[in-house]
């Protein structure tokens, strides 16, 4: 009897032991998920910052910054050298404001040679999209987000790194390895902001809605506030004060797919 007791303890510690592996697995699993975000400039990850915030509690979130942000217009720097340099360290200070795990700032220039000439746009982009392929695959990202075709704001650097990581998912043969989500906003949320000309998709294409809370916000504004080469204190303010006042606190995606088989006409 004693031992037919024994017997059955000893099951039930080794059906628990098991249950703990299965659940620390798990647990594991979901924390070692790596989510890629893919953006032009320092300070472009003000566009998500709330849900870059979010994402960062519970999974490890990558940025790359494919530019060194040497053209910025807002400041009064004297020369572009010192611009990067401020930059750099705004952006630094926006990852820990964030909750980010990894910052890698590529340090091509903005623009990407089109200032300069054509053949230097061609040789930095063509670099870029090199370097991209090599930072997706050795993150191996379980999700990337990025500009879609409107850049956001439509800004051609927006567009362009976009661009690219979309160029590389198709190159290599990637698209279901590493499902690509584009950033976008609704024609409501686009009239909401003062901003010239802010993009926007309708609203039956966005497959992806993600809410963010007052914490994932306050976050946010840290972020903001860092950036003070790019924008007053005034104008800081008053994009809080109406972020602040938007109660709808969501931000909405839509997955890059491409369709499989093959047809003989269209």
């Amino acid at each position: 009897m004693l031992n037919q007791l024994n017997n059955q303890l000893n099951m039930k510690l080794f059906l628990l032991s098991v249950f703990v592996v299965i659940l620390s697995t798990c647990a594991d699993s979901q924390m070692s998920r790596a989510i890629l975000v893919v953006f032009a400039h320092p300070d472009d990850e003000t566009t998500i910052g709330p849900i870059m915030a979010k994402l960062a509690k519970s999974d490890k979130l990558v940025y790359i910054v494919a530019t060194d942000g040497r053209y910025g217009t807002r400041t009064k720097l004297s020369s572009p050298d010192s611009l990067i340099a401020v930059r750099k360290s705004e952006c630094a200070c926006s990852k820990k404001a964030l909750g980010l795990d990894s910052l890698i700032m590529l340090d091509y220039h903005d623009g990407l040679g089109s200032q300069t000439s054509v053949p230097e746009y061609f040789s930095q982009t063509r670099a870029l999209r090199d370097a991209l392929k090599n930072h997706i695959e050795a993150i191996s990202p379980t999700m990337i987000i990025t500009f879609g075709p409107d850049g956001d704001t439509g800004h051609a650097d927006h567009r362009i790194v976009g661009n690219l990581v979309t160029e590389v998912l198709l190159r290599e043969g990637w698209v279901d390895k590493y499902p690509l989500y584009y950033l976008g906003w609704t024609k409501q949320q686009a009239a909401k902001f003062d901003v010239d000309e802010l993009g926007y998709a309708d609203s039956k294409y966005f497959n992806t809605s993600i809410p963010f809370d007052k914490e994932d916000e306050n976050k946010y504004f840290a972020s903001i506030q860092c950036f003070v080469s790019q924008y007053t204190k005034q104008e800081m303010a008053s994009w809080i004060e109406k972020e602040t006042a938007d109660k709808e606190n969501v931000i909405h995606f839509r997955r890059f797919a491409v369709s499989s088989g093959h047809s003989s006409s269209f």
